[in-house]
């Protein structure tokens, strides 16, 4: 079979082997644009643009799929299947009647939970006991085609998002060859999804991060894990932000104290937060326009003591 390929984050490349190792062929490889990045916002390609250059695989970087000199070239390759993975771009419904079998979509949720934007982080953030990866025919409908295979995995509690995505990445290459084993002997099977079931997972906003200290200490924790490496979660002291790098959950019940009150400044480098329920303490935090550092170094630093609330903007 001769497959396209479609994807440009990390999380891409473990999909983009499985395919190349299949032992098909991928006649064209599809990535978005290369980006500025960085402080100095320096122009930077995709890790798969990067691959694909360094294999010396065809590749094409276009800005929109609705070139229709790009559409022909991709009618002549006549392909089988396309494979998407963490692309990045609408696909139109034009192009989905192009592969002679299916268009697929290798997307980091256990289908039909949590379709769309941030599948990963919203597992995490909601503290569910497992999420996956599934193998879906892409349609017009975001996210809600029949969906070919899936694996789950428990969700460890102590992941954050950066540490899940690379594990369902790992996990994308085991759907895939799967997949394309199946295809390729015929033996594939659909399973519609259903809608009755499904759940939506929304795009990230800078807000989410804010933390709410009246709410409980393991509902804080997840939103510090979840929103690993953007948008981070953040909290204020004195009109100045505080992004929350690493924390943990103490005690659970303890509830006497302002939400925010520093009830403890740990010589083992950690700070003790009153939440609405229980205690968070925090490891490790970065003040804005100041490096990272302990939260301990950072009370002490400014001289705070027990008593002092954070949350104050």
């Amino acid at each position: 079979m001769k497959i396209i390929f479609f994807g440009s984050s990390d999380f891409s490349m473990k999909a983009l082997e499985a395919c190349l190792e299949s032992g098909h062929e991928v006649v064209l490889i599809i990535t978005t644009p290369d980006k500025k990045k960085g402080r100095g916002l320096v122009m930077q390609p995709t890790p798969v643009r990067l691959f694909a250059e360094e294999r010396q695989l065809p590749c094409e970087m276009p800005e929109t799929l609705k070139d229709e000199a790009l559409l022909e070239k991709i009618k002549a390759l006549t392909p089988d299947l396309f494979v998407v993975s963490s692309y990045g771009l609408f696909i139109p419904s034009t192009w989905l009647t192009v592969p002679a079998k299916y268009a697929l979509n290798v997307h980091p949720s256990i289908l039909p939970r949590y379709r769309g934007a941030a599948p990963i982080n919203w597992p995490i953030l909601n503290g569910d006991s497992e999420t996956g990866v599934s193998v879906a025919e892409v349609t017009h409908r975001l996210d809600a085609g029949d969906i070919f295979h899936q694996i789950r995995i428990p969700l460890d509690p102590d992941w954050d998002s950066e540490v899940l995505n690379g594990k369902l990445a790992e996990l994308s290459y085991q759907v895939v060859a799967f997949v394309l084993r199946q295809i390729g002997k015929g033996t594939e099977l659909r399973i519609p999804q259903s809608d009755i079931t499904s759940s939506y997972a929304r795009k990230l906003t800078k807000e989410d991060g804010h933390i709410d200290w009246s709410k409980p200490a393991e509902e804080i924790h997840r939103q510090i894990r979840g929103l690993v490496p953007w948008p981070r979660a953040y909290t204020f002291d004195q009109k100045k932000q505080i992004l929350i790098l690493k924390a943990r959950c103490g005690n659970k019940t303890e509830s006497a104290g302002k939400p925010g009150e520093i009830k403890e400044i740990s010589k083992d480098g950690f700070i003790r937060v009153q939440t609405g329920k229980g205690h968070l303490l925090i490891d490790r935090l970065r003040p804005e326009g100041r490096k990272e550092m302990s939260g301990a170094d950072y009370a002490n630093g400014k001289r705070l003591t027990a008593g002092y609330c954070l949350g104050q903007s």
